[in-house]
């Protein structure tokens, strides 16, 4: 595969990765309904270190939070911000479906799920959230993991309605 599309891998998964982070620490629950609760130090501090993501938080700020949302969310982003834009019509797509991608995310899942209760220990900015999973990530036995499980991922896509 050509080195553009394992960019693409990557900044689709930063992308995911990101909606994720603001989930874990921004996520509230009022009257049992999650909203996503941004300062506006917080929105600062992102438009500054993270400017291509900074329109994410706006739309995802002060919102409902549910699943369906969040995909919808997540995915139109992914699709506006890079297919047809920075990657050729399509790429994104291809990318969802991709085992790069799809390996990429699975371990994400693990790692956060494997980590929250340091994680939750106090606030991790985005750089030291992706410093500390690609640590793991590159690990012996992560890696000895990934050789055992051969191309067994599971595959998760956004739907083709959100992908235009």
């Amino acid at each position: 595969m050509k080195a553009n599309f394992f960019q693409a891998v990557v900044d689709v998964a930063e992308i995911m990765k990101f909606e994720s982070w603001l989930r874990f620490y921004f996520l509230v629950e009022e009257d049992n309904t999650l909203y996503m609760r941004l300062s506006d130090q917080a929105q600062e501090r992102i438009k500054e270190a993270y400017p291509h993501l900074a329109p994410l938080v706006e739309q995802v700020k002060d919102t409902a939070v549910t699943y369906e949302n969040s995909v919808n969310t997540v995915c139109t982003f992914v699709a506006s911000s890079l297919d047809g834009s920075k990657y050729a019509m399509g790429t994104v797509n291809e990318v969802f479906g991709s085992p790069e991608f799809q390996t990429e995310m699975q371990l994400f899942h693990i790692w956060t799920q494997a980590h929250e209760d340091q994680l939750d220990q106090g606030f991790v900015d985005f750089n030291n959230w992706n410093e500390l999973f690609e640590k793991w990530k590159n690990s012996p036995e992560v890696k000895e993991h990934l050789k055992s499980q051969g191309n067994n991922v599971k595959v998760l896509r956004c739907d083709n309605e959100t992908m235009h």
